[in-house]
């Protein structure tokens, strides 16, 4: 599986990743992507089976990120990640295509479970 972490905080992507080694899915292959700009480009160039995609980023933000990335390929799988997830955004979220959604600072078996969940 590819994984595409997009977060403007480092820290996230050190912790998505430890978590998901220390919980049998070492095998993910991982790309990281610090804005909703290089997100949109990775997804064309790495071609991530899943994106863990934040809300709030720099230049662009994650819902409008999302909305570039599902009309690209509506059948990605992205889980959106925030630390202020509010139900306006969560019901933005999902009407633009996303499959799950995470509270930061997210724990192990949240993260785990989610993407467990979204998988085929």
């Amino acid at each position: 599986m590819k994984l595409l972490i997009v977060d403007d905080a480092k820290i996230i992507h050190f912790m998505a990743k430890k978590i998901l080694k220390e919980n049998g899915l070492a095998d993910v292959e991982c790309q990281d992507a610090f804005d909703g700009n290089e997100a949109v480009w990775q997804v064309h160039k790495f071609k991530p089976d899943l994106i863990l995609l934040d809300v709030e980023m720099p230049e662009r933000d994650g819902i409008s990120a999302l909305e570039l990335i599902k009309k690209n390929d509506p059948n990605i799988i992205v889980i959106m990640v925030s630390s202020h997830g509010s139900k306006t955004m969560i019901s933005k979220a999902t009407s633009l295509g996303a499959n799950g959604f995470i509270q930061k600072p997210f724990d192990k078996d949240e993260l785990c479970s989610c993407i467990r969940k979204v998988l085929p």
